[in-house]
């Protein structure tokens, strides 16, 4: 359960970047979640990526098949940031909402991700912990930058602030582990390295905004 964030991690680039380059192809007309495979770009890769996203391939489809995955989907509340968009939608079998800018920069969308996973009776500090455990085993060029907890409400949650480096593209995440009733919600923040601040404001208006419906 601990690999749901870096799987996210994973699928979110992929997905982010996928769309932000059929964008930028079709001068900036949205084209949605759907996007077509440059065969000939595949053929050309060279082997370490290759072997990076079969293992890429694995962990989303270990972690999407890991018992508690979706505890609490659909079942909260979050702010759209003013000129940002919500998708519902499946990654592997990890269901997620993503709230994304309209517009790429470097082929690249920034974005907040919203997931849910069983705690399986562990402690949050247990979960964290797995967690940073996972990123560094799987993410390329992972670096923490600072952890810590926050409140929301009365609710105690975690936070990590990382970078990584995929396939030449530098990214910058801040990720909030808010757990409720047994679930935690995980909450991932992710831009472009160096513009991650730059979008701090429509990032803490969703994030504050962040409530969980479990009855």
């Amino acid at each position: 359960m601990k690999r749901i964030i870096t799987a996210m991690t994973v699928g979110l680039w992929m997905l982010s970047a996928c769309r932000g380059r059929s964008a930028h192809a079709k001068n900036g007309q949205d084209s949605g979640l759907q996007f077509s495979v440059d065969t000939a770009q595949l053929k050309s890769m060279d082997s370490l990526k290759t072997a990076q996203r079969r293992s890429d391939s694995i962990l989303l489809q270990q972690a999407g098949s890991a018992p508690g995955i979706n505890a609490g989907v659909g079942r909260f509340f979050i702010s759209v940031p003013q000129g940002w968009r919500r998708v519902d939608t499946l990654i592997g079998n990890i269901r997620a909402v993503i709230l994304d800018t309209a517009s790429s920069f470097a082929g690249f969308r920034t974005n907040l991700s919203i997931v849910s996973d069983s705690m399986g009776g562990m402690s949050i500090d247990d979960y964290l912990a797995g967690t940073i455990k996972s990123l560094a085993q799987y993410v390329p060029q992972f670096s923490l930058i600072g952890k810590g907890e926050r409140k929301f409400g009365t609710r105690s949650s975690r936070w990590l602030h990382y970078s990584q480096n995929r396939e030449g593209t530098g990214l910058e995440n801040i990720c909030y582990v808010i757990p409720d009733k047994g679930i935690a919600y995980i909450l991932t923040c992710s831009a472009l390295k160096g513009r991650l601040l730059g979008s701090r404001p429509a990032f803490e208006l969703a994030v504050i905004s962040f409530t969980p419906e479990n009855p």
